[in-house]
């Protein structure tokens, strides 16, 4: 599929119907500037949201992907087979480019973290240095990432583009820094190890 006839397709079909990108964008619940995008043939719509931009151009999902109108009600099973392959491809890419895109988020995210303590604690012994690691780096690491994840997933929201990937691993991040912390809590308390000064 060709996201530049793509994107031709949705502003011939908005104009036919006297719509803004303003007025497509409140009915699909996305900003202008997602429609815009995918008018310049930038990037496509999030799988999600073909079935209500179909609806809000009063066409058909085949006619969408297709991006073409389909005179005659019948469809081949050769034409359907090629809309069907396209939209999963365009899925897929999706869900690619957004696993991509938190997993270089996490990445910097923990590269910073490792380096300012790397700096920080040069002079620190092996029981300082695990327990920073454990304490401090993880931690440190799932509250950046946290931060930086929702935030992506928030603008990939707004964009128009998939972003459940991108929540998911903010909450497992979450969750891992819950149960971490919950084991360091507990071998202190349990007094198992001291804590460096």
């Amino acid at each position: 599929m060709d996201a530049k006839i793509f994107g031709a397709f949705i502003a011939e079909c908005r104009k036919g119907k006297n719509m803004t990108q303003a007025d497509l964008a409140i009915k699909l619940n996305v900003t202008d500037k997602a429609v815009s995008r995918w008018e310049r043939g930038i990037g496509f719509p999030d799988i999600n949201t073909i079935e209500p931009l179909a609806s809000a151009l009063e066409i058909s999902v085949l006619e969408l992907m297709k991006s073409e109108r389909i005179v005659s009600n019948e469809v081949t099973k050769e034409e359907a087979t090629g809309i069907i392959a396209d939209t999963i491809s365009v899925a897929k890419l999706q869900r690619k480019q957004e696993r991509r895109n938190a997993l270089f988020i996490l990445g910097i995210t923990a590269v910073i973290v490792i380096m300012l303590l790397f700096f920080d604690s040069m002079q620190w012994q092996l029981d300082t240095l695990i327990f920073t690691s454990v304490g401090v780096v993880f931690p440190l690491f799932c509250v950046l990432g946290l931060i930086a994840l929702l935030g992506n997933a928030i603008w990939r929201k707004a964009m128009g583009k998939s972003y459940g990937q991108t929540v998911v691993m903010a909450l497992a991040l979450l969750f891992f820094l819950i149960i971490i912390m919950g084991l360091f809590f507990l071998v202190g308390a349990l007094g198992i190890s001291s804590v460096p000064n």
